[in-house]
C-alpha cells in the first residue's frame, strides 16, 4: 500500500490533502498521523478529540488522537521555515491496541520554504482574521477577564493583534518600511484609514506619501468615517480627499510603491482596509504585484480619480471600460478599475466563471439586491456562481464559498419551497448536502460545547476577502480579487480595482488554501450551533475502521472532493503546485 500526499503552502500555513494510492480502505485503521520534519526537528500533528470525551492527550504518544479525515492543516508554521510531511495510517484492532503502521507511511515530502511568495514577482499575504475561533478564545482569555478584542487590535505591541493580523501585517508594514528607508514615494487610494501603525508608516513619509482618502462610511453628522484621521493627516502628508455623495462609495485600496526617481516599481492591491478591524478582526488578503508596467497602470488610475474630484465623471468610467493585459510569471493579468461605463468588468468575469470546469471557491460581499431573471446584466457575481451550481451539464462542479452577510431569499431556502438556496456544497445532478446559514456566513461558537470555547462575536468579524478562485488546479487557473464588490452597483457606483490573474498555479492554490480553511471554520460553526443545546451529541472518533467508507466511495461527496484537492483535473504531465 502506499499514499499519495500534496502539500500546499500560503505564507499562514500549510494544508495536506492525502489518499491511499489503491483508493480502498485501510484495514483497522483508526485515522492518521502526520509526521512532521519542521527546521530539522521531528514532531507529529495530530487531531484534538479521542474516542471519547474522557480521553486525554497523551504527550508521548499523540498519535492516539488520530485523524479521521484526509485533509488537515497546520497552523503552527511561519514564514521562512522549511517543513517536509509523512501521513502515517493509526491501526488497530481497536482503541486500545494502536501503532503507526510506520511500514505503509507516505514517503517524505519534498521539502518546501512557506512564504507568501507564490511565483517570483506576485506574492499573496494573509491575516488571521477570523477571531470567531478557539485560539483567540483562549489568548484573550490570558490577557485577563475584560480583556476585549477591540482593546487588543488598538495596540501595535500587544501580542495576540500581532499574531491576527499575520503576515499581511507585516508584509504591509514591510513595503512602507522599505519605502522610507530607500526614499521612495507612495501612491496611495484607500476607502477607511484608522489602524494606528500604518497611520504611523504614511506620517513618517511626509510629503513623499500621496494619499487619496475617501469619506469611507457615511457617518453623520459630515458623513466621513475617517475625519479624525484626515485632521490628524492634513499638513503631514500629501492628502487629497475624495468625498463622494451618498448612493456611491472612494472604496478604493491599493498602494503604488515608487522609487526614488519616483518611478512605480510595485502595488499592493487585494480586499484589505487599512483600518484595525481591515488588519486584525477581518479575514483579508492582499496582493503584491512586483512589476512596473502594472504599478505605472495603478498609478495612472490614481492620477484619474485624484482629477475626479468628489465626482464621477464620465471620463473615469471611460479610463476604466478597458482594461490593460500584463504578461507576468507565465500567465497573465487582466487589470480592471471601476466604475466602467456598463459593466464590462463583470461581463468579463461572468464569462470566466461559465467557463470554469472543475472548481469555484470564493469569498464574497453579499449583493445589496437580487437582479430580476429577466435582467442577467444586472445579477452580482455571486448570481453567475449559483446559475453554475444549477448547471447540470456540469454535476461534478466542485463548489465551496463564503458569503459575508446573510442574503434573503437565498440563503437557508429550501430550493423545493420554490426559492434559490446558497447551495454551495455540491454541484447540479445530484442532492445538495444542506448546512444552513452558518455555514457560509460569518458565524462563531457561541456557548461552551464540550471541550471548546464560546468564541468572540463582533468588532468587525467579517469575512471581507473579496476573491473568486477558478480552476485552481486545471489547466487555465484564474484568481479575481481586489476592493470590488462584485456586484452591479460597485461596478456603476463605486470606486474599485478587480485584478484577474489566469494561468498562475501556485497564486490560485495559495488562495484556494485559504478559502476552504476559513470555509472549514464555518462549517464546523454550524454543526455546532445545529446541537449546541445538546451537550451529548459528540462522542469522540470512531473506533472502527468504517469512518473511512464516506471518503473513499467513488459516489460520495468526500471522495470527490478530496480528488479535486489532489489536482486529479489537471492536466496529464502537469503539476498543479509545488509540493
Amino acid at each position: 500500500m502506499s499514499i499519495n500526499v500534496r502539500v500546499y503552502e500560503n505564507g499562514d500555513h500549510t494544508c495536506l490533502v492525502w489518499l491511499p494510492a489503491n483508493s480502498k480502505p485501510i484495514p483497522n485503521c483508526r485515522g492518521f498521523t502526520i509526521r512532521r520534519v519542521l527546521n530539522g526537528a521531528e514532531d507529529f500533528l495530530h487531531g484534538f478529540v479521542g474516542f471519547s470525551d474522557q480521553d486525554k492527550l497523551d504527550p508521548a504518544n499523540p498519535w492516539k488522537f488520530p485523524l479521521q479525515r484526509f485533509m488537515w492543516w497546520d497552523y503552527d508554521v511561519k514564514p521562512g521555515d522549511r517543513v517536509q510531511y509523512s501521513v502515517i495510517p493509526v491501526v488497530g484492532k481497536d482503541r486500545n491496541s494502536l501503532a503507526p503502521d510506520a511500514a505503509n507511511a507516505s514517503a517524505l515530502t519534498p521539502q518546501i520554504e512557506v512564504s507568501g511568495q507564490a511565483t517570483p514577482h506576485l506574492g499573496v499575504y494573509f491575516n488571521k482574521g477570523i477571531v470567531a475561533a478557539q485560539w483567540v478564545s483562549r489568548a484573550l482569555a490570558a490577557q485577563g477577564k475584560n480583556a476585549r478584542i477591540a482593546d487588543v487590535i488598538a495596540d501595535p505591541q500587544n501580542p495576540l493583534r500581532v499574531r491576527l493580523a499575520g503576515l499581511l501585517g507585516r508584509q504591509i508594514l514591510s513595503l512602507l518600511r522599505d519605502i522610507k528607508e530607500k526614499g521612495g514615494e507612495v501612491y496611495a487610494a484607500l476607502h477607511e484609514l484608522n489602524d494606528p501603525e500604518l497611520v504611523a508608516a504614511l506620517t513618517a513619509l511626509g510629503g513623499r506619501c500621496h494619499l487619496i482618502l475617501g469619506n469611507g462610511a457615511f457617518e453623520p453628522p459630515d458623513q466621513d468615517a475617517n475625519r479624525k484621521i484626515r485632521n490628524d493627516l492634513n499638513g503631514k502628508v500629501d492628502l487629497f480627499s475624495r468625498m463622494v455623495s451618498l448612493g456611491h462609495r472612494a472604496h478604493n485600496a491599493f498602494a503604488v510603491f515608487c522609487d526614488s526617481d519616483g518611478q512605480p516599481q510595485r502595488v499592493l492591491t487585494g480586499s484589505t482596509e487599512w483600518t484595525m478591524a481591515g488588519l486584525c478582526t477581518q479575514a483579508n488578503n492582499g496582493l503584491v504585484i512586483d512589476d512596473p508596467r502594472v504599478a505605472q497602470h495603478f498609478r495612472d488610475e490614481w492620477e484619474q480619480i485624484r482629477n475626479a474630484g468628489n465626482s464621477y465623471p464620465a471620463a473615469l468610467a471611460q479610463f476604466n471600460s478597458t482594461p490593460k493585459v500584463f504578461p507576468v510569471d507565465g500567465g497573465e493579468i487582466t487589470q480592471w478599475f471601476a466604475p466602467t461605463a456598463a459593466g464590462q468588468e463583470l461581463a468579463f468575469a461572468r464569462e470566466l466563471i461559465g467557463a470554469a470546469k472543475d472548481g469555484i471557491l470564493f469569498m464574497l460581499p453579499g449583493p445589496e439586491q437580487l437582479a430580476p431573471a429577466a435582467r442577467p446584466e444586472q445579477s452580482s457575481i455571486l448570481q453567475q456562481i449559483l446559475a453554475r451550481v444549477d448547471d447540470r451539464a456540469s454535476p461534478d462542479l466542485y463548489v465551496r464559498g463564503i458569503v459575508n452577510h446573510p442574503i434573503a431569499p437565498l440563503v437557508g431556502v429550501d430550493r423545493a419551497a420554490g426559492a434559490s438556496p446558497l447551495t454551495l456544497l455540491s454541484g447540479a445532478g445530484r442532492v445538495p448536502q444542506r448546512l444552513g446559514q452558518e455555514a457560509v456566513v460569518p458565524g462563531n461558537i457561541k456557548t461552551a460545547f464540550h471541550n471548546w470555547q464560546a468564541e468572540n462575536d463582533g468588532d468587525g468579524l467579517a469575512a471581507h476577502s473579496k476573491v473568486i478562485v477558478l480552476d485552481p488546479f486545471g489547466a487555465n487557473p484564474v484568481v479575481m480579487t481586489g476592493s470590488h464588490d462584485f456586484s452591479e452597483e460597485a461596478s456603476r457606483a463605486r470606486d474599485g480595482s478587480l485584478t484577474i490573474v489566469q494561468g498562475n498555479a501556485p497564486l490560485a492554490a495559495a488562495y484556494a488554501v485559504n478559502i476552504i480553511a476559513i470555509y472549514q471554520s464555518y462549517h464546523w460553526n454550524a454543526y455546532v450551533e445545529a446541537h449546541r443545546q445538546d451537550p451529548q451529541v459528540w462522542h469522540g472518533l470512531v473506533d472502527t475502521d468504517s469512518w473511512q467508507n464516506g471518503y473513499l466511495d467513488p459516489a460520495s461527496p468526500e471522495r470527490k472532493e478530496i480528488r479535486f484537492w489532489l489536482g486529479d483535473h489537471a492536466p496529464a504531465g502537469s503539476a498543479p503546485t509545488p509540493g
